[in-house]
């Protein structure tokens, strides 16, 4: 048995390449429609101050809308980071303050008295 042709490898390195590149973007549109949620309950419970998960709500369909441009080849994705700078820094920001702040303990404690009325 040869050594295999030079290029098998170049080809296999091209399919492993674009295979990573739509996973990502993929990826980031399951993402999408799940921040969109999280940040949609986070907004109605108010376990943290409204700004943040209005935030969030604001900064998800700018990086789904940037995936999908840039998976249909609409735009380059070197403006891929000007879109996502609104939810990277909100997430960045969220971390912080749960870490320093946490819930809001007044929307837990109206929370936790509400399923204990609706008991039977």
């Amino acid at each position: 048995a040869g050594a295999a042709d030079a290029s098998y490898f170049q080809t296999l390195g091209t399919l492993l390449q674009e295979g990573q590149y739509w996973a990502y973007h993929l990826g980031t549109i399951s993402f999408g429609p799940a921040a969109a949620m999280f940040y949609y309950l986070l907004y109605q419970s108010k376990l943290i101050p409204r700004f943040l998960s209005v935030w969030g709500l604001i900064g998800v369909p700018l990086w789904l809308a940037v995936s999908l441009l840039i998976m249909f080849g609409s735009i380059t994705e070197s403006l891929e980071i000007f879109f996502c700078l609104p939810i990277a820094s909100n997430e960045m920001v969220l971390a912080v303050w749960l870490i320093v702040k946490g819930f809001n303990p007044s929307a837990i404690a109206s929370g936790s008295a509400k399923t204990d009325t609706n008991k039977v």
